[in-house]
């Protein structure tokens, strides 16, 4: 039962957990909307092509969203039953929550995982007659979808995190991915100039 004495959600006081736990999921959430920016940055950059890449990649973007909506509204319901549990002190089921998640993250991968191959030009053909716009949109999309794992996975085990207290943990790992993306799509900007 030690394990139980260190929640700061259980001994902290509301005030200091705003600032302690707030903070860093705040950063967070800016962070992972500056994504789309960055990217938005570095296609319009392409040279000829920047303003049809950057539709293509407008045109993926809902489903992107998409994709972090469910893996948010699944971490949330999951966050609400480890803080409940964790509350308890009932390890069993802080156990089996936890499995759980990985479960849900690896379903609903496979359904982002088919969509991607199978849905990909069917939804970017929806929106655009341009073929350069499509094929670029698709292949884009086919990247976001086939690869979202990571995100997935991360965005339920982010919320876990915050269940359990530890949201600078997931802030730090939000912070190091934001700086990795910006430093590799800055090197990709002076290469292709």
């Amino acid at each position: 039962m030690k394990k139980f004495e260190n929640n700061k959600m259980a001994m902290y006081p509301i005030n200091k957990l705003f600032w302690v736990m707030g903070l860093p999921m705040i950063i967070s959430m800016v962070l992972q909307a500056l994504y789309n920016v960055v990217d938005s940055i570095f296609v319009t950059n392409i040279k000829e092509i920047g303003g049809l890449a950057n539709e293509a990649l407008t045109l993926a973007f809902p489903i992107q969203i998409l994709i972090i909506a469910i893996g948010v509204g699944t971490g949330v319901g999951l966050n609400t039953l480890l803080s409940k549990s964790l509350g308890e002190k009932n390890s069993e089921r802080v156990n089996k929550i936890a499995g759980t998640g990985i479960f849900l993250s690896i379903i609903i991968y496979i359904i982002f995982l088919i969509f991607g191959i199978f849905g990909s030009h069917w939804f970017i053909s929806l929106f655009s007659s341009n073929k350069m716009v499509i094929e670029m949109g698709t292949s884009y999309l086919r990247i976001c979808t086939c690869l979202s794992f990571g995100s997935i996975a991360y965005t339920i085990y982010e919320r876990l995190l915050q269940a359990t207290g530890k949201t600078m943990y997931s802030t730090i790992a939000q912070i190091s991915g934001a700086v990795t993306n910006i430093i590799l799509k800055i090197n990709l900007i002076q290469m292709m100039n």
